[in-house]
């Protein structure tokens, strides 16, 4: 059973080549992996062509694309019976990489998800932490479990994203090309909204389907300044890479003929919230109705913590509501509290989870990258997960041993 590992990519061949080989440092013949390249001008195909592995594919888009062609690109050059994405920025944990392969080959499920870890791209004046992976206690060595994700629709209908795990994703997740056909709205076209992951978890939401999730870490998810997500908080520095990130990205979306039925301002929240309309609007979903002023609320206190883009957000969601009919939802919305009902209750969840972690220097030696981060992580995660899969270890012996190795790295809080 082949995996494909997708990375889609633009203009970040200073970062691409750590995330490159973190894919290949995985010892498994069955296993490609694409980079799929937005015609990039940073010499990205020489990063690609520096490494010699039959595995490795390289394509090309020939001209500049939205991110949703990107990910369609990479998915159609690959050959895989499960897709994993992830970005350019990004590593996938080698050593953990066999305990996706016994889950896929021993169940066949529609798909796997997991919990990624977060790197920092150590680059100077940018980021909070930067340089190092936090192990929380709860996330590593856990049990597989099954789960529909239709179970999560109400969730994501009343706007309670962060109830919604475990959910799916091809991005820090996987799914079967026999599911994502059969999910794809049409022949050659996975995703039919501007933000391909969101696309798919919310596709999958609604429709349901056979997914595993593992309590463990599989991947890493880095940030840096050319991260398409920073793009969307508040950016404080005009012509900063951020900036120019975030313009990119609206400049290629333009072009897209699949556009979402809002505009999303690089706003997370109304790019969510337009993902959520453009599936139901194009896949007939119509019957099934959001709590528009849940979501109108939570698009509307970004603009809040944002003021250089609340005007844009506050318009968008009035032209949206007058279309929709919703214009008393909307008004709601703007009278809601700044902070919503279960906030307070997450921010403990995380300091809770936070008491039962540790937190670990990615240096080695002069380097630190999202490469020796996934070398750190895999030196302290170890081989356990897999004896604690087939019951030879359990998981706190697991989480024992992953204190001990990491005794070996400097601490850091």
């Amino acid at each position: 059973m082949k995996i494909s590992i997708i990375i889609p990519t633009r203009e970040r061949a200073e970062y691409l080549g750590a995330s490159i080989s973190t894919a290949l440092a995985i010892e498994d013949p069955d296993l490609e992996v694409v980079v799929s390249d937005n015609a990039s001008t940073d010499g990205t195909r020489a990063v690609v062509e520096s490494f010699c592995d039959p595995r490795l594919i390289y394509v090309e888009t020939g001209r500049r694309v939205s991110m949703r062609e990107n990910f369609c690109r990479g998915l159609d050059a690959s050959s895989g019976d499960y897709i994993l994405f992830f970005g350019d920025d990004d590593a996938v944990l080698p050593g953990q990489f066999a305990v996706l392969r016994h889950i896929v080959e021993r169940e066949r499920p529609d798909g796997v998800s997991w919990h990624r870890m977060t790197y920092g791209w150590p680059v100077a004046g940018y980021g909070r932490k930067p340089g190092g992976l936090r192990f929380f206690r709860d996330r590593c060595y856990g049990a597989v479990s099954s789960y529909d994700p239709d179970q999560n629709r109400s969730h994501l209908l009343a706007c309670r994203l962060s109830s919604m795990q475990p959910s799916p994703n091809i991005y820090h997740g996987c799914a079967s090309r026999e599911y994502l056909d059969r999910l794809a709205p049409q022949m050659g076209v996975w995703f039919d909204s501007i933000i391909p992951d969101v696309n798919f978890e919310y596709r999958s939401t609604l429709t349901g389907g056979d997914f595993r999730h593992i309590d463990h870490f599989i991947t890493i998810n880095g940030y840096s300044p050319a991260s398409t997500g920073g793009a969307h908080a508040e950016v404080k520095q005009p012509g900063s890479a951020e900036e120019k990130a975030g313009k990119a990205f609206q400049t290629e979306n333009a072009t897209d003929p699949f556009i979402d039925v809002i505009d999303h301002a690089l706003c997370a929240p109304l790019a969510f919230f337009g993902t959520l309309e453009t599936v139901r609007a194009r896949s007939g979903l119509t019957d099934v109705q959001p709590d528009y002023a849940a979501w109108y609320a939570f698009a509307h206190r970004f603009g809040r913590r944002t003021p250089s883009r609340a005007a844009d957000i506050d318009r968008i969601l009035a032209e949206y509501a007058e279309r929709t009919g919703t214009q008393s939802e909307w008004e709601a919305a703007r009278a809601a509290p700044a902070l919503p009902e279960g906030k307070l209750r997450d921010r403990w969840i995380k300091l809770r989870a936070q008491a039962t972690s540790f937190r670990r220097s990615t240096r080695i030696g002069e380097e630190n990258t999202v490469a020796t981060a996934a070398q750190v992580a895999d030196t302290i995660l170890g081989l356990d997960m897999l004896a604690v899969m087939d019951g030879r270890m359990t998981q706190r012996s697991a989480w024992a041993n992953a204190r001990r190795r990491a005794s070996g790295f400097q601490r850091e809080l």
